[in-house]
């Protein structure tokens, strides 16, 4: 996993620390590979499922996503 990402993201308030662990995976696995999809960057069904639910949750808003990347 590259540091930056965790830098800018390990002070992202999402609610529960797992959320964010979530957020930086998500973000690593696809900046590794921005040319591939979804499923493809994921690497596994349930990693693929793991970030299509975080994107689904109604407790995750884009306005508190940007708010920790902006505190980094």
């Amino acid at each position: 996993m590259e540091e930056w990402i965790t830098q800018e993201l390990e002070r992202t308030e999402l609610g529960d620390k797992r959320r964010t662990k979530r957020l930086i995976k998500i973000v690593s696995n696809l900046s590794a590979s921005p040319e591939a999809s979804v499923p493809q960057a994921s690497g596994t069904w349930s990693q693929t499922k793991a970030t299509y639910d975080f994107w689904d949750s109604p407790y995750i808003k884009p306005s508190m996503i940007r708010q920790g990347h902006l505190d980094a």
